[in-house]
């Protein structure tokens, strides 16, 4: 029996207007802007002001995705937040979003699938939208990672990289197609493994001490990024390498039947080591890295807004998606356009 397709119907982004160059960011952590440059490839990045919330760059990326889907807020079924630097702990920062966007009363939830988010995300969508119980469905990606620097010693391999953003897709249901190149999402490889769990973790605040947050986790810095750097890009590498296969395989693809690459923007030394591994021909790989640095789960969704914007993602074009995060989380999806 055929299903709706679900196709991308808008997209939008928004990014803080205050640029920090590498050279800004040596006054505040004991680095180098050749040093960030070197090991990242970052140039600069946005960060958003003392009183901005994440809220703030969410509602104009969401505006601007359903807008260029020509659609209004009380089209939307579902709105599904992806976020590790949401405006409060609880509730979720969806429901703050569902009110500042005037959205119905629609079921509105976050998830925390990290930097893989917009998958997890458009994975989720895309049930509801081929059993026919949503039409639109908002997936917002945002973070205000800015305010969860760690600018000591221990912590600045991590923050050096950081920016703020914000991205957002409306995926729509569009009558079934039995053409081999009709638009919509073609297929999703959604993957965790906790055995990876501590890769990158963030220990306070939480339960799994005594007591949710103390003045000792402060002190110690239990309440900033800890990653364990070169292990976890190895399994970034291996992850993303390994899902883009099995995805080209399963549909019998090569990479040379790709048009663009959008992936998370973890840094640019793993973009060209995704790029050596698949062989990915030169100008195919979206990056954004250099401009906005590592957003964390803003990074695919503004990347893909970005493509969308500059026409990259023209009908016919076929898209691949792919992205890995702390938990560890990763995924990839093949998008016909």
């Amino acid at each position: 029996m055929l299903v709706n397709r679900v196709v991308i119907t808008g997209t939008g982004y928004h990014v803080p207007e205050h640029i920090i160059t590498n050279e800004e960011i040596e006054h505040r952590i004991n680095t180098t802007s050749e040093f960030i440059e070197s090991r990242t490839g970052i140039l600069e990045r946005r960060h958003a002001r003392a009183e901005e919330t994440l809220a703030d760059l969410i509602e104009p990326a969401a505006t601007r995705a359903i807008q260029d889907a020509g659609l209004t807020a009380e089209d939307i079924d579902m709105l599904i937040v992806n976020t590790l630097s949401p405006d409060h702990h609880d509730p979720s920062e969806a429901c703050l979003i569902q009110h500042r966007l005037d959205l119905r009363q629609i079921p509105a939830f976050d998830i925390r699938a990290q930097c893989t988010g917009l998958l997890y995300g458009m994975d989720i969508a895309a049930q509801y939208i081929r059993t026919g119980k949503c039409a639109h469905v908002l997936v917002v990606c945002a973070e205000m990672l800015s305010k969860r620097l760690d600018v000591s010693d221990r912590g600045r391999n991590v923050s050096i990289m950081l920016g703020d953003g914000a991205g957002a897709v409306v995926l729509s249901a569009m009558p079934p197609s039995p053409a081999v190149n009709a638009s919509g999402l073609v297929d999703l490889i959604s993957h965790a493994d906790g055995a990876h769990y501590s890769l990158m973790c963030t220990e306070a605040p939480g339960t799994a001490q005594r007591n949710f947050l103390t003045e000792a986790d402060v002190h110690a810095g239990r309440h900033h990024f800890r990653m364990q750097g070169r292990p976890f890009r190895d399994q970034i590498v291996a992850a993303m390498t390994s899902v883009v296969l099995k995805l080209l395989a399963d549909h019998e693809l090569t990479m040379a039947d790709i048009d663009v690459v959008i992936p998370h923007q973890a840094n640019l030394r793993i973009l060209e080591c995704l790029e050596r591994n698949l062989a990915i021909p030169a100008g195919h790989l979206v990056k954004t890295i250099e401009r906005f640095g590592n957003m964390a789960s803003a990074s695919m969704a503004v990347t893909l807004a970005l493509a969308r914007e500059q026409g990259r993602l023209v009908p016919g074009t076929l898209a691949l998606l792919v992205g890995c995060g702390s938990g560890m989380t990763w995924g990839a999806a093949l998008y016909r356009c």
